[in-house]
C-alpha cells in the first residue's frame, strides 16, 4: 500500500508506469480532501517486472518502484 497525508484539499494523480514510461494503471485521478489516504497497486493483471508508481499533487511528485513477481 502507498500512503500520503495532505495538508489541504487538492487534485492528486497516482498512476503506475512500466519501464518504457507507458501508463499501465491509474490508482486515483481527482480531488482528495486533507488528511491521510492509502492506495493499493494491484499488479495481478500486469506481466511480471518492474513498475514505477508516481504521485503528483500541487506541482510536486514522488515515485516508488514496485516489482510484480509471480
Amino acid at each position: 500500500a502507498l500512503a500520503l497525508t495532505l495538508g489541504r484539499s487538492q487534485a492528486v494523480t497516482v498512476a503506475a508506469f512500466d519501464v518504457l514510461g507507458r501508463r499501465v494503471a491509474t490508482l486515483h485521478d481527482g480531488a482528495l480532501g486533507a488528511g491521510p489516504h492509502t492506495f493499493s497497486f494491484d499488479g495481478r493483471s500486469l506481466p511480471p517486472g518492474a513498475y514505477v508508481v508516481r504521485l503528483t499533487a500541487d506541482g510536486a511528485s514522488a515515485a516508488r518502484r514496485v516489482t510484480v513477481a509471480r
